[in-house]
């Protein structure tokens, strides 16, 4: 089909939506001026660090299957870190970076979650203003995040994490300022056809891609973490939302795998063929984009944007 008459095809879709594509602009300018404004920017900022100190926690906790509520501990030795060291950015400050059991340091990884979310929590508040979407869009980036170093360290998306997820999206679904419930539910349902058929070609595929290779295939590209993040993405992007997400999911996997082919085969001279590649990110990228800035994708693919 044309890009043009797909665009209309959409545009058609939402018509029969009794709001269309509902869309708030960014928070008054007025409003983030005085002190009243920098201290929501600065308690949100907060907000933003505890929520990156829960996150890697999290990363390091649920993979080695421990309690979320007990006292961090070193991912290789197991020993307590000191209560200076739950924070990565904390820890490098007062000089506790580096575990008492075995010597290793904390991860470059915690650090620039810390960074990172505060960053991302007040761009959110800038966005929409405090609300119950700002808190809803809040915590599904920390579920994005979550599975994102998850699936890049362990090549695991877990269900401890993904059921509870998909369940407060369908509740998020009716407070969605972006999104109608109805166009939400029909995201997810999109997402779980297309994760699901991906789920069941990606063995037969990976057998195919080994023998081509001349090896054993030990570990197959996509799991069915993939399907239950895809079925969380569809539901806090909507449709057609969610088909622009999977969409940017796959160019920028492509655009990740040209990458890592030319380093390890032209640079570092190893490249092993068929290789797979975490999946989870990339879909965590393009449903984090939508998420935000779907409405406006969407107005501008309709109005010809391609």
């Amino acid at each position: 089909m044309p890009l043009s008459s797909l665009g209309d095809s959409v545009g058609e879709m939402l018509k029969d939506e009794p709001h269309g594509i509902v869309y708030a602009p960014p928070f008054d300018v007025k409003i983030w001026s005085g002190p009243s404004m920098s201290v929501q920017v600065l308690c949100y900022a907060l907000v933003g660090w505890l929520a990156g100190v829960f996150i890697n926690h999290a990363a390091d906790a649920l993979p080695q299957r421990s309690d979320l509520g007990a006292a961090p501990t070193c991912p290789r030795c197991g020993v307590l870190r000191p209560s200076a060291a739950w924070s990565a950015v904390i820890g490098h400050l007062t000089g506790r970076r580096i575990c008492l059991g075995c010597g290793a340091p904390l991860p470059i990884r915690s650090v620039v979650v810390e960074l990172l979310m505060p960053l991302v929590f007040v761009g959110l508040l800038w966005r929409y203003g405090l609300s119950i979407h700002l808190g809803l869009l809040s915590l599904y980036s920390v579920v994005l995040i979550l599975v994102t170093i998850t699936d890049l360290e362990h090549h695991l998306i877990q269900h401890v994490v993904m059921v509870p997820a998909i369940v407060i999206a369908i509740g998020g679904a009716f407070f969605n300022q972006d999104l109608t419930p109805r166009r939400a539910l029909l995201g997810g349902a999109v997402g779980l056809v297309c994760l699901y058929a991906m789920f069941l070609l990606a063995q037969p595929v990976s057998m195919l891609m080994g023998r081509l290779a001349r090896r054993q295939v030990t570990e197959v590209p996509f799991g069915f973490g993939d399907v239950t993040l895809g079925v969380f993405i569809g539901l806090i992007t909507g449709l057609p939302g969610v088909f622009f997400a999977l969409l940017i999911a796959l160019l920028s996997a492509g655009l990740a795998a040209a990458l890592i082919l030319v380093v390890r085969a032209v640079i570092q001279h190893r490249y092993t063929p068929f290789s797979a590649i975490p999946y989870g990110p990339f879909l965590a990228l393009g449903g984090f984009i939508m998420m935000v800035y779907g409405p406006e994708i969407i107005q501008w693919y309709i109005a010809g944007g391609f």
